[in-house]
Parts: structure tokens; sequence; C-alpha cells
């Protein structure tokens, strides 16, 4: 392959709309292995303190990946007992990341492939609800922030993968203060919708790195400063979790910390062969590695099942994938192709370096299950919630 191919601009490969999506299959979790959590990536947890929530597993045929799963009644879905459900489980805990999962896009378009079926990322809590506990959310759009129940997501939605970034108590007692001042302030938070052109990058006074969207936040949430944070959901849950060190009542720009830094080869794109590190395009490569596939067999699904277009007929990807969602598929379709040239060339170094150089540092929701599937940062799976007894 060519260097010269490197022609279109591969920033929008963090685009991921934060939203809506379509019906379930008859068999939600009936999808291809490399949208499958590597077992080794897997959390420790207890057994359900809940009959209402049941765990199981479902395992790939060849290779070890799988899903563990948190089998909920369908008829709580959309509704606040299904928070009510899973806070009395213990398996959730403060501060687990939330990722919408929509099996429907396995064998669809090579975009959807690359980010694993993931479609929006929040942040829960479990707070008091009278004599109850329950999981409240906090997200952007910040009308989503619900206790599972926001009619214009959780309505639809019939799995959520919890992954679990390593958190002290006292971080999360931090994360809690300040998800309260954010829900009490809703109006100064706007939901972004250019999911290619990060805060740092739109010209925001002040804002001119990834670290400083964390500080913008924390002013914003304490009021220090009038503006709007604006920003799609990935960006919102990170620069979150950089204000795990700190308490809003004695704020200091100095405990500001990432939860992950977006410029050491994790998400500025490729990293040939996974040497200590994984691209934020690399989900599938760091499933089916991890996962235990022979270095032959691992290129060949990753060629003929990860980054090539399955569905072809608008009218079946209509009843899988939003018109956003194939929209982005449809303006990334060339860059599909050359990752999939990447991989059948034996991942030479050059073209990985060629492409990294038009990429920006930049979050997607599936970044976070990316860390967790390449054993990064303390990130691990805990489980996917599904509504389906």
């Amino acid at each position: 392959m060519s260097l010269r191919a490197v022609t279109r601009p591969l920033i929008v490969f963090a685009i991921l709309a934060c939203g809506a999506q379509a019906p379930r299959a008859a068999d939600l979790l009936d999808v291809s292995s490399f949208m499958m959590p590597p077992r080794q990536s897997w959390a420790k947890i207890g057994d359900s303190q809940n009959p209402d929530v049941v765990v199981t597993e479902k395992l790939a045929d060849k290779g070890g990946l799988g899903f563990r799963i948190l089998h909920v009644r369908t008829a709580v879905k959309g509704r606040k007992q299904a928070a009510i459900d899973l806070a009395k489980s213990k398996i959730v805990e403060t501060g687990d990341i939330l990722l919408s999962f929509r099996p429907l896009w396995d064998r669809t378009l090579a975009y959807a492939h690359m980010q694993l079926g993931v479609s929006h990322s929040g942040i829960a809590f479990i707070v008091s609800d009278g004599n109850d506990e329950m999981v409240m959310t906090l997200e952007s759009p910040i009308s989503y922030s619900s206790p599972l129940n926001a009619p214009e997501h959780y309505s639809d939605l019939d799995a959520i993968h919890i992954i679990r970034p390593n958190l002290s108590d006292p971080q999360k007692v931090n994360l809690g203060k300040w998800a309260k001042l954010i829900l009490s302030r809703p109006e100064k938070f706007d939901f972004y919708s250019d999911y290619s052109l990060p805060m740092y990058k739109r010209g925001n006074p002040g804002v001119s790195s990834p670290v400083d969207e964390i500080l913008y936040l924390a002013k914003i949430s304490t009021g220090a400063s009038n503006a709007s944070f604006a920003s799609y959901c990935s960006e919102f849950v990170w620069s979150l979790l950089g204000l795990r060190n700190c308490d809003p009542t004695s704020f200091s720009a100095a405990c500001i910390k990432p939860i992950f830094q977006t410029s050491d080869g994790m998400l500025t794109g490729i990293v040939p062969g996974l040497q200590n590190g994984s691209g934020f395009v690399q989900g599938p490569e760091t499933a089916v590695r991890r996962g235990g596939f022979e270095p032959t067999e691992g290129t060949t699904i990753l060629t003929t099942k990860v980054f090539v277009d399955v569905l072809s007929d608008p009218s079946e990807l209509a009843g899988r994938m939003s018109a956003g969602h194939r929209k982005v598929a449809e303006d990334n379709r060339e860059n599909m192709k050359l990752l999939n040239g990447f991989y059948a060339s034996g991942e030479p170094a050059p073209l990985a370096q060629a492409i990294n150089q038009s990429v920006a540092n930049n979050v997607s929701p599936t970044s976070f299950l990316i860390r967790s599937n390449a054993g990064m940062d303390g990130f691990h799976y805990v489980g996917t919630v599904v509504f389906d007894r």
C-alpha cells in the first residue's frame, strides 16, 4: 500500500452520535466475537444481591472472549425501577462508565464494527431515593441524566456495557459532589454535536489543550465561570473523571489528573502491533489479540469481518442504525478501506505514522472499552445489562 493513499483527514474517527437507535434483535448478544470483551479484562465482582438481576455468561465459540450478562426484566426498561434493581444488585458502583451498546451494528458497516457497537457514554452514581438506592446517570446531553429512564435514549436501549475505572472511595465521593453541582446548574451544560472537533480546538478562551477542558468544567460547575460547557458525551465523561481527586468545596487546579492522557498513543492514531498501547481505531484488534487468536487468524478477522461493509442495502441498514450514524459511516468508507489495507499489509509502521499525522487528540465512547480491552490504566469490563427477562 502506498503512503500516498493517506489523503483523507482521519479526525472523524472519533465521531460517535451520542443518541437514539434501533430495535433489538431476537438473540440480542449473538454478535461477532470481536465485539466481545476479552475475559482477562473482566472485573472481579460479587454475586448479585437482587434476584431481579441475574448474572450469566455468554462466551464466544473460540478465543477468550465473551459477555458477562446482567439480565434485567424487560418490563423495567426505560423506567426508574431498572435503576433501583441494578443498585440493589450491588454490582454497579459510583463512577462506573455506562456505554450504550448496539448489537444490531454487528455485520453492518466497517465504521460501526470499528466502534464495537458503542454509541454513547455516561457515568453512574449510586444515590438514595427514599428507602431505596438507585443508579443515577450524568451525561451529555444533560437531559439524558436520569435513573435510566430518559425517554429519548433509554426507552429503546436494550444493552449497556459497564466499564469500571480504578477509583478509591474518596474519589467516588468527590465525583458525587461534582455531579450534584452540575445537576444544580443544568442550563450551563450543552450538547455539542460535532464529534470530530474536541473542545480544545473550538477557540474557547483558556481552553487550548485537553487538560484545559477539565479545569473549564470545574470553573463552570462551581460558578467561577458563567460560560457554558458544551461537550459531546465522551469528552464530558473524560473531563468529569479528571476531577476525581478534587473536592469542589476546596478546589485547586493542582488536583486535576486526567483518567488517561489523550496524547500517549491511545487516542492519537494507530499503534503498530499494539506495542505498549492501543490506538483509538484498534478496539477490534485489542479484542482478538487479547482474546487469544493467533496473529494470522486475527488479521483475517480484521480484514474480512471488521473493516468491511457487510450490508449495503439502505433499507436493511435503516432498521439497524440511525441516519446520523449511517452518514458518518459513509463519510469514513475510504478510511475503513485504508485501515483494512494497513492490517492486510502487516501493520507497517510508516503507514501508521502517516495516518497518525492527521489525527487529533480526542475521546470517543469506545475509548473506555478499548482501554479495558487493552488492559490499560486500570479499566475493567464489569458486564452488560440486557433487558430480556
